[in-house]
């Protein structure tokens, strides 16, 4: 099973990467999927992977080619990181914020269209 974690760069403390080493421990997944981000979720997935010795495949937003791109450039990227991220996952793990908004939001909506919710939110 392949376990998605994703989450709110707002949920960066070290409680927040425990919740998630429990449920990696917990659920067993053969491998984890990331998005790449240096905060919160997304880096703990990958610390964590080195830790427990898991493989994790990292989708990171493609700006390539576009040396000034503009915020509706940046926003289409990470909405197409969010939607590899969802698909490339058979579970869903979410650490949301409190106002849940964002891309955290995004990526659960379209996990949620396309595996009919196996989605765990944290």
């Amino acid at each position: 099973m392949k376990l998605g974690i994703v989450g709110s760069r707002r949920r960066n403390l070290p409680k927040d990467k425990e919740l998630i080493r429990q449920k990696i421990i917990e659920l067993k997944p053969d491998s984890l999927v990331s998005g790449g981000c240096r905060r919160g979720a997304d880096r703990f997935a990958e610390e964590l992977a080195i830790e427990l010795h898991l493989p994790i495949e990292i989708f990171r937003p493609n700006l390539k080619g576009n040396p000034t791109p503009t915020r509706y450039d940046m926003i289409k990227a990470f909405y197409a990181r969010n939607q590899q991220v969802a698909i490339a996952s058979d579970r869903l793990i979410a650490l949301v914020a409190p106002d849940r908004k964002g891309g955290t939001e995004h990526t659960i909506g379209v996990f949620n269209r396309i595996h009919r919710w196996d989605c765990e939110i944290l």
